[in-house]
């Protein structure tokens, strides 16, 4: 009787290890799937909750919500609950691990008059950004064979997303926005007939993952712009150079003493810059008339503005140079952070052509992208 009471106590404390060992593992499981993809996704449905669930989605901060909705109406006029085909309307979003994912549709079909201005304000619609290069973007219009129907384009396959709005005929139009759906079988409510005929190519890690910010070459398209320096940004083209707004993101790391105040001097050239929380760069090429190229020399000579040296064998170009790779304390970061800087000026005096130049901590793929502006020896980036 002692060894079978024995043994039935052994199996209920083997039994009660399992179930304990099984619980900690599910909970695991389920810090894991709230910590890495937010919990499940919250899905809202039914127009009559349209308006409060699109003000939700547009005041997400940047990075949970990486569109501002253009292409949706603000508001349904009351002429698309009076159709034959009542408005429809779905929302998923989930908050996961640093990227959004959601499906967001609405269809609605109008009257005559509601319909023309509603094409209207999509044919019209554009965003400028003046804080970057004063570009007026608007939404592009595209009739091909890729789409079963037009369309008007917020987003084209950019950071793995599309924005469009489709005109369905028959006084019907589809308002489509997808962020990390890389597949055809994840989306819920969306027609696939309503997708680009490439939707699950062009959104492959090879294809999708391009940003137009990063490359200009890509045939990714976005209207909108991220904000300016909140941890990270990027921006091109001269009109977008703002040395004050450069200094900003930079400080405690550089000053851009090499670079010029102001570029109103500057006859043609190109403009980038790129920054996140570990490394970034800028660049400026800038062609001169001969004598503001002879005005920008001496400044740069003068050790007492620019606080330069002279190099002549380092670079493809003679170079005034403030910083070649020494380790500088961000004296901003309470925590006397350290970062490999790189700041210099390559003077091509044959076209009165100066390139300036600032890298902070270059990345491989930062070396890629400044490639020309780079010393011989490419090991000293290292």
């Amino acid at each position: 009787m002692l060894e079978k009471k024995g043994f039935k106590i052994a199996i209920g404390i083997i039994a009660g290890l399992v179930i304990g060992l099984i619980t900690v593992i599910a909970a695991i499981y389920i810090l894991i799937l709230v910590f890495f993809f937010g919990g499940p996704p919250k899905v809202t449905k039914g127009i009559e909750k349209y308006e409060q669930t699109m003000k939700e989605n547009m005041t997400r901060e940047y990075g949970k919500a990486r569109t501002e909705f253009l292409t949706f109406p603000k508001k349904v006029p009351e002429s698309a609950f009076e159709q034959d085909e009542k408005p429809e309307f779905y929302n998923s979003y989930q908050d996961t691990w640093d990227d959004p994912t959601y499906e967001v549709y609405l269809k609605c079909q109008y009257s005559d008059d509601d319909y023309q201005n509603e094409i209207d304000r999509l044919s019209q619609s554009s965003q400028t950004y003046t804080q970057y290069d004063d570009r007026a973007k608007k939404l592009i219009y595209d009739n091909s064979d890729r789409f079963a129907h037009p369309v008007y384009i917020a987003i084209d396959h950019n950071d793995f997303s599309y924005e469009y709005a489709m005109d369905l005929g028959d006084n019907s139009i589809a308002y489509i926005y997808v962020a990390f759906k890389t597949s055809e079988k994840s989306l819920k409510k969306i027609p696939k007939e309503y997708l680009p005929t490439d939707y699950e190519e062009s959104l492959t890690l090879e294809n999708g993952g391009y940003s137009n910010y990063l490359d200009e070459r890509s045939t990714a398209y976005n209207i909108y712009q991220p904000p300016m320096y909140k941890g990270h940004s990027i921006s091109y083209g001269l009109k977008s150079y703002n040395k004050v707004e450069l200094e900003n993101a930079f400080a405690g790391i550089s000053g851009l003493l090499v670079f010029p105040k102001d570029i109103s001097s500057v006859k043609d050239g190109y403009f980038k810059y790129s920054r996140d929380d570990d490394s970034g760069y800028v660049t400026l090429e800038a062609e001169y008339s001969e004598v503001d190229y002879k005005e920008e020399e001496a400044r740069l000579k003068d050790e007492e503005i620019s606080y330069t040296t002279f190099d002549a064998d380092t670079y493809e170009y003679p170079a005034y140079v403030l910083f070649d790779g020494e380790e500088v304390t961000n004296y901003e970061d309470p925590s006397g952070s350290t970062n490999k800087v790189f700041e210099y000026a390559l003077m091509d005096s044959q076209n009165n052509r100066i390139s300036y130049v600032l890298l902070i901590n270059p990345t491989a793929r930062d070396l890629k992208e400044n490639d020309k502006y780079l010393a011989a020896d490419r090991s000293i980036y290292q």
